[in-house]
């Protein structure tokens, strides 16, 4: 007597091929027949070939730029008590970056002047050869 398990593998098995070529399938019997689809010319054309094609970049700029227009021209709502001290507060911002890119400037030209200084004091020293 066969276990149940035994004749389920066998109605799935695969036949045995003499050579070992895959089993063929409808794309290979198709390509052994020379078979070419028709396909019809898309009406569809990439956006660089259309005049008037959607440009993502350009989208968002333009919207940008309506934003800014449009913060630039409305007060939302606020005070203008709100908008006099934004205005000092952007100035202040404006003068604290001032104030940083000074600071930056100064101790640039201190290391600058320290280097000339260091590069000096080596000329005047002079050079020591030593002969081993």
């Amino acid at each position: 007597m066969s276990a149940i398990g035994d004749e389920y593998d066998a109605l799935f098995e695969e036949p045995k091929r003499a050579d070992d070529t895959p089993p063929a399938t409808n794309r290979t019997r198709a390509a052994a027949r020379g078979y070419r689809p028709v396909y019809e010319k898309p009406s569809r054309q990439p956006a660089k070939d259309r005049e008037e094609s959607f440009n993502p970049l350009a989208w968002l700029v333009e919207g940008a730029t309506g934003f800014v227009e449009e913060m630039r021209r409305s007060d939302l709502g606020l005070s203008e008590e709100f908008w006099v001290h934004a205005a000092a507060a952007r100035r202040e911002g404006l003068l604290a970056a001032r104030a940083l890119l000074a600071q930056f400037l100064e101790e640039t030209q201190q290391q600058q002047t320290a280097e000339r200084e260091r590069q000096a004091r080596q000329s005047r020293r002079g050079g020591i050869n030593v002969d081993f």
